[in-house]
């Protein structure tokens, strides 16, 4: 390794104690998240915080998961999330309950939120940007592992200070995703197991019943986005049939892995990078994690492009499958709350929604199961209205299929009258009657 680096690292290093102290009040930290999540440093300044150390000091990102202990109502004032998206039931709660923020935004802006309207005009120093890292290379890189996501903008910013964990166990992976020492301020070391998600169980028979009708309408050659979910990983394992997929995607799954060592997954009719599997963040399994390192097939790319419209249409062929949990008469979608009460976050829905239809061949998916059961008995999720508060996450104008186990409804080129029969006819049976009656009221 070059000495010159070498000097450097040393000149930088920090302990994470020390490293902590660095945050003043009044500070913003953005942090990279998932398993380039920099957890010993999230701990450790959260310990400040519980210790009441400074105040209003936000954390921005797509999280936190593992660093979650000083996420409470007395530590609040003190330090908040402010989260784009609800990954763990505790930071779920946390903004429910009012003492963590949320951030509505589609993933593919969320970098530029940050560098344009968050971070612009703060004075030198005010903001931290903090990621994960592999250790070092001889070239004095570090490699943002698994999810550059939204990090690589902040930290380019000239008022920013950049600090880094190091974690032995991060994988160096390819793509738009090294930062160099020169552009870093400070460095800690933390290695400790990333954060991964346990393998989804077996389907249930809903899930099995959508899966199929995908199935169906998924061509050899596609270039694939799976969603967060059962559904999209099951339809991952089946999607073993089909010839010469390709994957461009915001999360890389363990279906992802699983379809590449089976051949199917091999990019050659892909129209932009062929034969790379292009993502913005991973989160799956520690063997999907061992997979990626030095896998000249996998690229890891920023948000802002993985999510950009134009640039998932320059795929032929794009399909984009994700999941919703309410959907009005007229086509309206609900995928992040349940009433008013958030569950989940905008993410990428919309980015790719609309990307895919731009795309030639291209399609988009919506998927949902026909019911849901509550405290109160079982109820539709295909609805006469979206529930008071709900938020429409998809507009009506930009869904192109609905799916659920009863058939898949196009809503493309339809008439609001025809689009209430649509959704109608893939409603639970037990509940088409009612909905037939409620679009008469609505004039559908």
């Amino acid at each position: 390794m070059n000495s010159k680096y070498q000097e450097e690292y040393k000149r930088k290093f920090r302990s994470l104690e020390d490293a902590a102290k660095l945050i003043q009040s009044g500070d913003k930290i953005v942090s990279n998240q998932c398993a380039s999540e920099p957890v010993g440093l999230l701990n450790a300044i959260g310990k400040r915080a519980m210790a009441k150390e400074f105040d209003d000091v936000e954390y921005l990102g797509f999280g936190p998961t593992l660093s979650e202990e000083w996420i409470k109502p007395e530590v609040y004032p003190h330090l908040r999330v402010s989260t784009m998206f609800m990954i763990t039931p505790k930071v779920r709660e946390a903004v429910n309950k009012g003492y963590a923020d949320f951030y509505p935004v589609h993933l593919g802006s969320y970098p530029y939120s940050l560098t344009d309207y968050v971070i612009k005009d703060l004075p030198p120093g005010k903001a931290k940007v903090v990621s994960s890292v592999t250790p070092m290379d001889k070239n004095g890189y570090f490699c943002t592992a698994t999810a550059p996501l939204y990090f690589h903008e902040s930290a380019r910013m000239e008022n920013t200070i950049v600090i880094l964990e190091v974690n032995e166990n991060q994988p160096l992976v390819y793509g738009d995703n090294f930062i160099h020492i020169s552009q870093v301020d400070y460095i800690v070391a933390n290695t400790q197991p990333l954060f991964s998600i346990p393998a989804v169980p077996a389907g249930t028979t809903e899930d099995i019943a959508i899966a199929d009708l995908l199935l169906e309408r998924i061509e050899d050659g596609s270039t694939i986005q799976l969603g967060i979910g059962g559904m999209p990983n099951l339809l991952g394992k089946l999607l073993a049939i089909k010839h010469d997929l390709g994957a461009h995607t915001e999360m890389l799954g363990d279906a992802y892995k699983y379809l590449w060592e089976l051949g199917v997954l091999n990019g050659k009719k892909k129209t932009l990078n062929p034969e790379k599997i292009c993502a913005c963040f991973a989160m799956g399994s520690v063997e999907t994690y061992q997979w990626m390192n030095e896998n000249p097939a996998v690229e890891m790319r920023r948000q802002s492009w993985t999510n950009n419209p134009n640039i998932i249409a320059q795929n032929h062929k794009m399909v984009s499958i994700n999941q919703a949990l309410e959907v009005d008469l007229t086509g309206q979608v609900c995928s992040e709350s349940i009433g008013p009460r958030m569950y989940s976050g905008t993410g990428g829905q919309m980015d790719f929604t609309h990307g895919s239809q731009l795309s030639p061949g291209g399609k988009s998916f919506l998927c949902l199961q026909s019911t849901a059961v509550t405290k109160n008995g079982r109820i539709s999720k295909v609805v006469p209205l979206l529930k008071h508060g709900s938020v429409i996450t998809t507009p009506r104008q930009e869904v192109n299929y609905i799916v659920t186990e009863y058939g898949v409804a196009q809503l493309k080129g339809k008439n609001l009258k025809q689009r209430a029969q649509e959704l109608i006819g893939i409603a639970h049976p037990d509940f088409r009657a009612e909905l037939r009656e409620e679009a008469k009221k609505l004039n559908l």
